[in-house]
């Protein structure tokens, strides 16, 4: 059965996983959804995202 409505804990919790794996539909969905209504959550992927992007550029200036 598909979970459409998630809490903060487990937004954080999939947004943390998804680093690591391939997320299902249905977890994508309802990350989608809790971000919509929840920009705590929201600014939380962004700045998950933001750090992923500046360990890939630190791991390239440090290989050059």
């Amino acid at each position: 059965m598909i979970k459409l409505k998630i809490t903060c804990r487990e937004a954080t919790q999939i947004t943390l996983q998804a680093e690591d794996r391939r997320m299902p539909l249905s977890e994508r969905l309802s990350l989608r959804l809790h971000h919509r209504i929840c920009s705590n959550c929201r600014r939380f992927a962004r700045q998950v995202e933001l750090m992923r992007q500046a360990s890939v550029r630190w791991r390239h200036y440090t290989e050059e």
